[in-house]
């Protein structure tokens, strides 16, 4: 059967290897989940169809495990996290991220913003399982979320835009914290911080720097 883990690329995979094994299923899950929702993006042409496929998502995370397809090995592994007593509802708002990339750039600030907040906090949310994060983690999550957004879109000036938010909202944000179980979460904060606060969005993530960057903070923390 198809690992979920396939269509994780080559960085997100080393960032994986990580996590404890505590909390291991809960990020194979965030970041095989994540995947898919921009792939249902990039594959997307027509906006009806890509909504038409982010409900079939949406109705998933809402039904009882038990009422669920089989066959699917990422809700075959959502109905483990179930079980597991996390907090679903945080995907739903990283769906509703996702969402808005269906929408025509350019974005007004409202659109960034909600971009931004239900990405980023969904998404930090879900590994962290509190229904409310601090103002900090908000804030490194939006940095986060903006500085993913950046990296991979192909319009210019809406890269260039996010990527401006990225580098203002690192000023005013304190290095994350988190505790042995959030490492990747770190690994991650840590990269789009490095960008954000020498103001200029990498090129590519696959060097043998960053592949460094990453190893050093994923054994150490520092």
């Amino acid at each position: 059967m198809e690992s979920v883990n396939d269509s994780l690329n080559p960085l997100k995979l080393l960032i994986l290897s990580y996590a404890k094994e505590e909390v291991r299923r809960k990020f194979e899950f965030l970041f095989a989940f994540d995947s898919r929702l921009a792939e249902v993006i990039r594959s997307t042409s027509e906006p009806l169809i890509g909504q038409m496929r982010l409900t079939w998502w949406r109705d998933i995370l809402t039904k009882a495990p038990e009422d669920r397809p089989e066959g699917e090995p990422l809700v075959e592994l959502l109905n483990n996290i179930k079980r597991d007593g996390l907090i679903i509802s945080h995907l739903l708002a990283l769906l509703d991220g996702w969402e808005i990339m269906l929408e025509d750039f350019p974005w007004d600030d409202r659109q960034i913003e909600n971009y931004a907040l239900n990405r980023g906090v969904g998404f930090f949310g879900f590994v962290l399982g509190k229904s409310k994060l601090s103002d900090e983690h908000i804030k490194i999550a939006k940095l986060w979320a903006l500085w993913d957004f950046a990296a991979h879109c192909s319009d210019a000036k809406m890269r260039g835009e996010a990527f401006a938010r990225c580098v203002s909202l690192s000023k005013e944000t304190k290095p994350p914290s988190f505790d042995r179980n959030g490492r990747p979460l770190s690994i991650l904060c840590k990269l789009a911080m490095r960008d954000a606060k020498s103001g200029r969005l990498s090129e590519t993530m696959y060097r043998p720097s960053t592949a460094a960057h990453i190893v050093w903070h994923g054994i150490t923390g520092l």
